[in-house]
């Protein structure tokens, strides 16, 4: 991450005693550089959900369709939907006769069938439902092709520069590919929403008031300890995949396998490396979004000072077993010049082992300032003078 742009810096520094060492590069090795984790899948990619830190991968940015794991990204658009307020949940659901019998997985809706928005993504989440998938993206954007296109759009703001979708359930169509690497950006986006990973978590639900009974083909939800989601997926063209995440105190972590050759193989897989996450390495959460870590001055701004915020949760991976220390210091800009904008670098936390700089983590301003006038500043001036006398 680049230094700030600003000439002069104070600190306030935070020591953190913990037992940790710098992460692993984006490979499973252990310290004689023997590789430790394998796995048979052609393509997989573990990551720590916090930092983002690769701890392995193997033919992670090779092309597959990503059959039902297509619908985490659809999931993802429902829930952050109903959390800006485009959706309710009291919303319901109106099946049209495009989506009615869409084919593959589906809970058989039929058209003018009106079911509440929790039922479908219920039956996205847990059944794996193309027709539902289908209705939701009608429903949200009128037209299934405008729901692909904003699919698009956000995994572009994801930095999925692998994917393509052509629809909103994973269906294999000419052009609608994902990788790995890209499948495992899109999880760790989809974790930050505890909507999202209740309805995953599910492992059998019922709807049509007890009619339909859904059951979830991620069968890790009810077997690995601390899974609660994501998604399966399966055609003739995809194979085997799997996206998986698991929480165990602090640490999560998120594997996603490709193009296995058996649903065997992509629990198996995922199991170990998941196995290998929890036994190795531990999350270091460095700061908090939306939390403070001091205030900068602003000179000549309609705001006197701004707070300096974490724009987003930052963290470190760490393997266990090391003794070292790792120290936390907050760098904060002793002054910065007015206009400020909201999002604007303030200061930084810096993560340090020793002498050795590991991680920067960018704090911003959490209001707009804008630039003083002449009359205000004069009337300021003129306060102060009265408060020194």
């Amino acid at each position: 991450m680049k230094p700030l742009a600003t000439p002069r810096l104070c600190a306030l520094a935070v020591v953190l005693a913990i037992v940790t060492s710098w992460p692993l590069p984006a490979s499973a090795e252990s310290p004689a550089g023997a590789t430790t984790l394998e796995v048979s899948s052609p393509s997989a990619i573990l990551v720590d959900a916090l930092s983002g830190e690769v701890i392995y991968e193997k033919a992670a940015d090779e092309r597959y369709a990503p059959a039902s794991l297509t619908k985490i990204m659809t999931l993802l658009l429902a829930v952050e939907a109903l959390e800006d307020g485009r959706l309710s949940p009291d919303d319901r659901v109106v099946c049209t006769e495009h989506a009615q019998g869409y084919g593959g997985t589906q809970i058989w809706l039929e058209a003018g069938e009106e079911m509440p928005l929790e039922e479908i993504l219920l039956a996205i989440a847990v059944g794996s439902a193309n027709d539902a998938s289908v209705a939701l993206a009608e429903h949200m954007c009128g037209t299934e092709e405008e729901f692909v296109a904003l699919m698009n759009e956000r995994a572009r703001e994801l930095g999925m520069h692998n994917t393509h979708f052509e629809n909103s359930h994973g269906l294999d169509a000419p052009g609608h590919y994902s990788t790995a690497r890209d499948m495992a950006l899109l999880s760790r986006e989809a974790v930050r929403h505890p909507e999202l990973l209740r309805l995953t978590a599910i492992y059998e639900t019922h709807i049509r008031d007890g009619e339909t009974w859904l059951v979830n083909r991620n069968r890790m939800v009810n077997f690995y300890r601390g899974c609660d989601g994501l998604k399966t997926g399966w055609t003739a063209k995809a194979k085997y995949s799997v996206a998986v995440t698991a929480q165990r105190g602090q640490n999560r972590f998120i594997a996603v396998v490709m193009g296995a050759e058996n649903p065997t193989d992509r629990f198996a897989d995922t199991t170990k490396m998941l196995n290998y996450a929890f036994a190795r390495f531990t999350s270091l959460r460095v700061a908090e979004k939306g939390r403070s870590y001091g205030e900068v001055p602003v000179d000549l701004g309609t705001l006197p000072r701004v707070r300096a915020v974490a724009p987003e949760d930052f963290g470190v991976l760490l393997q266990k077993g090391s003794e070292e220390e790792v120290r936390r210091e907050v760098v904060l800009a002793e002054v910065v010049k007015a206009p400020v904008a909201r999002g604007d670098p303030v200061g930084a936390i810096v993560v340090s082992r020793g002498e050795e700089e590991i991680g920067r983590f960018v704090l911003v301003s959490d209001a707009d300032s804008g630039r003083i006038g002449y009359l205000a500043l004069v009337w300021r001036l003129f306060l102060r003078v009265l408060g020194a006398g």
